[in-house]
């Protein structure tokens, strides 16, 4: 079994480390929303319709995220509604956004502030920079194509005018060396959910069986010549495998079960946003258009008058409308309903013990570094955070910044972060936070996991070699 797997397995191993090595420092080109923020431009609001007035004929949905930005010196609402469909209106008169050729170029101009020759492409399909489908709502999609040093690729929604993702030659370039082939990333299988996810799981499943199969006939080949020392075969390929596959082969199971594992299968883990229920009572009911009426409308205008700001937010909280107003790095958060009251860690405390009477808060704690469960090797995720602990081993972090519970983990949700990130990423604290341990404990293990590898590619190739001649001897033997 370990033969005719490793025979078809090995160079896809090889593949996946080779370009594990390049993933350590380079991954696929992703904008985040505050990389998405940050490239907007800094506005004055003055004055803007309310969000109320703009979207009246929509004031029944459910709010999931409202938000307001400018494009072109207009300022544009986006609402995407608890059902997933996302509405973009003009805040000065309430139509909705119009988003041409001219327009997608000269937006994609003021956000990446590019000022040099462009091609533009009305997509109608997803490409190899945009495989996943949550970008299919925003089609057609605008590709920019700019001329520049950096030859940079912008996408931006015909729904909403914003830029989707970005990437430049170099980007482009270490992903596929990199990502691409390392998650299988090829636009053609990517933009198949189902056909992508049963490829991974599969693909690694059926690795994982040929490492343990390799590693129990090591075992076995050691009881039956303990004394063999370093010739253990005749063939000298033979040799430099098993004695790689026996050092390494701990660790190249760790990684492919860990990469099989970060595809929970089975759907074992629990969701790590608040359920349903839980999102109504935190918010004391569901966030609608009405809950900003004109008052809490002209609160906000009050707050942000004469202030620059690049987006504002706008979110629900124990019954409290609140707005967040971005600027560069910096944030604010008002509460419309109540001027001045900000929630304190007690209120949100009892906000979480509301969600179930049997599980009772054990306790509350501010952070202003990253745990175990809630952390960034980029440091990416906002500090501080506010983390709840319940009885039944629910933690709940809590950005005080915008009211939002942004990380539910549970019990199985910290086993698939050992499992996942732990073994595969080598993400524990000893390691991820020592640089450069983490990088030459990584560069060795990969190394044998390279040669291991690379050393059952050419066995399985000289296998089916033989293979080959030995069906074409028999095949010229049976004609004469």
């Amino acid at each position: 079994m370990h033969h005719w797997l490793g025979t078809f397995f090995s160079v896809l191993f090889l593949i996946w480390f080779l370009s594990g090595f390049v993933m350590m420092y380079h991954t696929f080109p992703f904008l985040s929303k505050n990389q998405q923020r940050a490239m907007l431009p800094q506005q004055q609001i003055d004055s803007i319709l309310s969000p109320n007035s703009v979207f009246k004929n929509n004031n029944r949905d459910t709010i999931h995220n409202l938000s307001l930005n400018f494009q072109l010196q207009r300022p544009v609402f986006h609402l995407t509604t608890s059902s997933g469909k996302i509405i973009s209106k003009y805040g000065d008169n309430g139509e909705m956004v119009d988003i041409t050729d001219s327009t997608a170029l000269s937006i994609a101009q003021e956000n990446l502030k590019i000022n040099s020759d462009a091609t533009l492409t009305k997509l109608t399909e997803l490409d190899q920079w945009i495989p996943r489908t949550r970008f299919l709502k925003h089609m057609p999609i605008y590709k920019v194509s700019f001329n520049n040093s950096n030859k940079t690729y912008t996408y931006i929604s015909s729904v909403t005018g914003e830029v989707l993702a970005t990437n430049t030659v170099s980007e482009r370039f270490w992903s596929w060396l990199g990502a691409i082939p390392h998650w299988i990333y090829f636009k053609d299988i990517r933009i198949h959910n189902t056909l992508w996810f049963q490829l991974i799981v599969w693909l690694s499943s059926l690795g994982f069986l040929m490492v343990v199969t390799g590693m129990v006939t090591g075992i076995v080949r050691y009881k039956k010549k303990p004394n063999a020392k370093f010739k253990r075969f005749k063939n000298k390929w033979y040799n430099y495998h098993y004695y790689f596959g026996l050092f390494f082969g701990t660790f190249v199971c760790t990684w492919i079960f860990s990469g099989w594992m970060s595809m929970t299968p089975f759907s074992w883990t629990p969701s790590t946003s608040l359920t349903k229920s839980e999102l109504h009572e935190w918010q004391k009911g569901d966030f609608l258009l009405s809950d900003i009426s004109p008052k809490i409308w002209n609160n906000f205008l009050a707050k942000t008058n004469h202030q620059k700001i690049q987006e504002a937010n706008f979110t629900l909280f124990d019954n409290d409308v609140f707005s967040i107003t971005h600027l560069n790095t910096s944030s604010q958060l008002h509460n419309l309903n109540q001027l001045g009251e900000i929630p304190d860690t007690e209120k949100y405390s009892v906000s979480i013990q509301s969600f179930n009477t049997n599980n009772k808060v054990t306790n509350t704690s501010l952070l202003n570094e990253y745990d175990n469960y809630y952390y960034s090797r980029h440091n990416t995720k906002e500090l501080p955070i506010i983390r709840v602990n319940t009885t039944n081993k629910i933690s709940y972090y809590i950005n005080p910044k915008t009211t939002k519970v942004v990380y539910k983990c549970a019990t199985k949700n910290r086993i698939q972060r050992w499992i996942y990130h732990g073994l595969h990423s080598l993400d524990f604290s000893f390691l991820a936070w020592n640089r450069p341990l983490w990088d030459i404990v990584l560069f060795f293990l990969l190394i044998g996991g390279t040669i291991v590898s690379f050393t059952g590619t050419v066995l399985g190739y000289r296998f089916l070699k033989r293979k080959w001649n030995k069906k074409k001897h028999k095949k010229k033997k049976s004609t004469l």
